[in-house]
């Protein structure tokens, strides 16, 4: 267990530094609902969530999180929001007067990707649901859709973190 919880640390400080990272002119329109949306959703008590969302609407639905925090944005002009929900955390950005989803992660094993992918799972499972290439054959999945990006991270064999957050660069 203090394994798992080094290892969560580890990828939200990580997600933080990706954050930092200088935003590239790559990002078509975010915020932008109104354009077809190629990435991944995750849906929690029949509230779907999807990078790029207003989070204005999802975080309403979602009701009052377990805790809540806020910082300035090393990425974007404004603040960084994040909601923790028991299961899952849920970061927002500013953009354009709104804040957008800008990544999502698991926390415990009672919910799971929309293609069935839950911490615990096994290797085998996660390749069946994203497909061996997509394993950097050490201990990671990397899948990459339209601009978001779903990491998992495995620790022996079996799914011990599953993240997904906007593509930055």
């Amino acid at each position: 267990m203090k394994k798992l919880l080094i290892l969560l640390l580890a990828l939200c400080m990580v997600a933080s530094l990706a954050a930092c990272g200088e935003q590239s002119g790559n990002n078509n329109n975010p915020g932008n609902n109104t354009t077809p949306r190629v990435g991944f959703t995750f849906t929690y008590k029949g509230t779907k969530i999807a990078i790029n969302d207003d989070a204005a609407p999802i975080v309403a639905a979602l009701g009052t999180p377990m805790s809540y925090t806020e910082e300035a944005s090393c990425a974007f002009d404004g603040t960084s929001k994040k909601y923790y929900y028991g299961s899952f955390y849920l970061e927002t950005y500013p953009m354009d007067g709104k804040d957008l989803v800008f990544g999502f992660w698991f926390v415990d094993d009672s919910i799971a990707t929309e293609e069935g992918i839950y911490i615990g799972a096994t290797q085998p499972q996660v390749d069946n649901a994203y497909g061996a290439a997509a394993f950097n054959g050490i201990n990671a999945y990397t899948i990459t859709k339209g601009e978001d990006v779903l990491t998992i991270i495995l620790e022996d064999g079996l799914v011990s973190s599953i993240q997904y957050q906007l593509a930055l660069g």
